[in-house]
């Protein structure tokens, strides 16, 4: 009986002829390392813009809850009339770009009458450089003659610090002071303004903001200065806590 003979073991003839385009993954791969790492970046990403999406400080006010915070009656003022007061143009006085704007005048017997104009947003983006003196007054066909810091003290270590504007229109000449509030800060200039509202978004929250406007038609700017600081500091001074946070924050 004769016995077959087993051949011996061939490598290449036992390679699958099914698989010849095959590249076998080898441990420590460089692409499959990359990839891997780049996937982490994109996930870790998403988790931190997930993290830090900014969420709004404060809830949205009605119309009459906002009107509530000022009262009729200011010191020797007296709120007279909503109606001719300086304004943007009509067009940019919708509801996206502001949820509060209020306008009055006051009265007084033995001075000039002081129109006061309040653009509020509980969530401050940039809507209200529409109503800086400097954007409004021109739009409404006044020359601006003077634009200069001013600040009136609140006491003895706080002062709100503004722009002082005089608006000429040939009979009519209007002394303007106006400041913003950000959140909890002050700003004067829009750049800062800017800057507030990045720091608070990389902080989580997105600010309220306020731009408070107060004028006068008198005879000479001392006469204008002074009854724009008297009527101030008696607005803030009669406003309940309210009222103040949202003048001047919480200063």
């Amino acid at each position: 009986m004769s016995s077959v003979a087993t051949p011996p073991f061939d490598p290449a003839v036992a390679r699958p002829e099914s698989a010849p385009n095959a590249v076998p993954v080898r441990e420590g791969d460089p692409i499959s390392r990359r990839k891997m790492m780049i996937g982490l970046a994109l996930g870790a990403t998403v988790a931190v813009s997930e993290l830090y999406v900014p969420r709004r400080s404060v809830a949205r006010m009605t119309d009459k809850s906002f009107a509530a915070l000022f009262p009729d009656k200011v010191g020797p003022w007296t709120y007279v009339t909503a109606s001719g007061l300086v304004l943007p143009p009509q067009d940019q006085l919708s509801r996206f770009l502001y949820e509060q704007l209020l306008t009055r005048i006051y009265a007084e017997d033995n001075g000039p009458q002081v129109m006061m104009v309040l653009a509020y947003s509980s969530v401050q983006e940039g809507r209200l450089q529409v109503h800086r003196p400097e954007v409004c007054y021109p739009a409404a066909g006044f020359t601006i003659l003077d634009n200069e810091s001013m600040a009136i003290p609140i006491n003895p270590s706080f002062a709100i610090h503004g722009r002082f504007l005089v608006a000429d229109r040939g009979a009519r000449r209007e002394y303007v002071f106006y400041w913003t509030r950000v959140g909890p800060n002050m700003p004067i200039r829009w750049f800062d303004q800017r800057l507030f509202m990045a720091k608070a978004n990389l902080q989580g929250y997105i600010p309220d903001g306020l731009l408070a406007r107060v004028s006068v038609i008198a005879e000479d700017r001392e006469e204008a200065v002074a009854a724009l600081t008297h009527f101030v500091q008696t607005m803030v001074k009669t406003v309940g806590p309210a009222g103040r946070k949202m003048l001047i924050g919480p200063h």
